[in-house]
């Protein structure tokens, strides 16, 4: 009983390692939207070009709700925060402007809201 018990535990704690390890890791393709959120016309336009010269799968850019956004945001749509961390990395965005807003409706990975300080950002280095 002890025998079987022990090998239960240990199978459930082996896939939930992997349920973690799977969860950190970026994927391949990140699926993202660019937000222009600061309210400066081709801003978002150059931050898509960028990103795709960095192999990111920008499948929307639009305007957000907000043209008064200060910093620039990384809103993760799925749960996967190394998704949103890459993304923050290629970007020079700091880490703690990441939020996670989950939606499964957002067939996405990520959405980038730039904010005011656009021009710190490496797209515009």
């Amino acid at each position: 009983m002890f025998l079987s018990y022990s090998l239960y535990i240990k199978i459930q704690n082996i896939s939930s390692e992997e349920d973690k390890s799977n969860r950190e890791i970026a994927s391949a393709i990140i699926q993202i939207e660019v937000m222009n959120g600061c309210g400066v016309d081709g801003v978002a336009a150059k931050f898509t070009s960028y990103l795709r010269e960095k192999n990111f799968d920008v499948v929307q850019i639009g305007n957000y709700i907000s043209n008064n956004i200060d910093e620039t945001i990384i809103i993760d749509r799925i749960g996967n925060r190394a998704n949103a961390e890459k993304l923050a990395d290629v970007l020079g965005v700091n880490k703690k402007n990441i939020i996670q807003q989950l939606n499964k409706d957002y067939l996405l990975d990520a959405t980038l809201v730039i904010g005011k300080d656009y021009n710190k950002l490496e797209p515009l280095k």
